[in-house]
């Protein structure tokens, strides 16, 4: 009760943040695991009994692997009251998939290999440059970068970062990302962005399109060199598998 309350107090600080757009939140949990062959065994049954408990509450969820061998679980939610009830579900679902699937739940707990990471994060809905259409079931997160920024520069991040954004179209660049900031679980100066892709092959090749372009524009290169610097803690590939 008492992290459900801390993380509503938390969103009472969050309110002057997109007053007129939809506030979506991403839940994240990362781990890893000793045996991937199992992990993947028990996924289906583990997914679909998440996605009931949180009926109407999640929007969505994919779980990816990663270059690092790391496991990132995405829940997404839209509106600060299902955030709410996402978390509050969330305290009892260990013990009710333990009641559920006794068999499996003492696998998955054996099979964790050191920490678990949980993490909350709210969209920066500026820096969503995402199709109107989108819908995860086609696209894959393919790149997550987690970054963090000096406390007193974040609206200037993300002011140049929209502006890097308007400079790559400007230029003939364009491509898919989403950038969230971090409500709980990393400091609040922390930013994660997720680029998605329809294919490995796609992601690779657009990226190599996308430098040639970078290299030979002077536009960019100059801004490029005046931009917020930021701490990488994390740039990390992925592969969808749920």
């Amino acid at each position: 009760m008492k992290k459900v309350i801390l993380l509503l107090s938390l969103l009472i600080g969050l309110s002057s943040i997109a007053q007129n757009a939809t506030k979506r939140f991403a839940l994240l949990s990362e781990s890893k695991v000793k045996d991937m062959d199992v992990y993947r065994k028990n996924l289906p049954v583990a997914d679909a009994f998440a996605r009931k408990i949180w009926e109407g509450v999640m929007g969505n969820r994919a779980v990816h692997t990663s270059e690092t061998g790391s496991l990132y679980t995405f829940s997404f939610v839209d509106g600060e009251e299902n955030f709410g009830k996402f978390i509050t579900i969330r305290g009892t679902f260990n013990n009710k998939f333990k009641e559920a699937y006794p068999k499996i739940a003492d696998e998955n707990w054996a099979n964790i290999d050191g920490s678990f990471r949980r993490s909350n994060w709210i969209r920066v809905n500026a820096l969503e440059f995402l199709p109107a259409d989108f819908k995860l079931e086609n696209y894959n997160f393919r790149k997550i970068i987690i970054e963090t920024v000096p406390a007193n520069q974040q609206e200037a991040y993300e002011k140049e970062q929209l502006k890097l954004h308007e400079i790559e179209l400007k230029i003939g660049i364009k491509f898919l990302s989403v950038t969230w900031r971090a409500v709980d679980g990393y400091p609040t100066n922390t930013y994660m962005t997720l680029i998605p892709d329809n294919s490995i092959l796609d992601f690779y090749t657009h990226f190599t399109e996308r430098q040639k372009i970078r290299r030979n524009s002077k536009e960019f290169n100059d801004f490029d060199n005046t931009t917020v610097i930021t701490n990488i803690n994390r740039i990390d590939h992925l592969w969808r598998i749920h």
